[in-house]
């Protein structure tokens, strides 16, 4: 799994506000002992907790290859294993939330719900396309 960072995409000034908005909404502490660290680039789009770090990255591309969604406190997300671990990638939400979270946690889907809620409050929905 990669170091935290906040590489990606450009973003327009709407999607900048709503990343900015979700980090300043996320929790210290997403499980017990699970808390929230510094992110090395950090520019308002990513923020990490833990050792080994579940990352959060604002602003990413869609997933490639959405799979049936999981729903998560009101939130679709595409899951997908990485091999060192699963993405979370919002599939209704624009700009586009992943989180990354290491195999060395065997609770992977109890540390994306306190993410959900800050997601669903500072993240719009994306317009259905006709």
């Amino acid at each position: 799994m990669p170091a935290p960072s906040a590489a990606g995409p450009a973003l327009s000034a709407s999607d900048a506000q709503a990343c900015r908005a979700l980090l300043d909404a996320l929790p210290d502490e997403i499980d017990p002992g699970v808390r929230r660290r510094p992110v090395d680039g950090a520019d308002g789009r990513a923020a990490a907790w833990g050792d080994p770090p579940v990352v959060l990255q604002c602003g990413v591309a869609a997933s490639d290859r959405p799979e049936e969604p999981a729903q998560v406190n009101g939130v679709l997300w595409s899951v997908r294993d990485i091999g060192a671990g699963y993405r979370w990638t919002t599939q209704d939400r624009v700009p586009a939330v992943a989180v990354d979270v290491p195999d060395a946690y065997p609770n992977v889907a109890e540390l994306v719900v306190p993410l959900a809620d800050p997601v669903s409050q500072t993240v719009p929905l994306a317009t259905p396309t006709p």
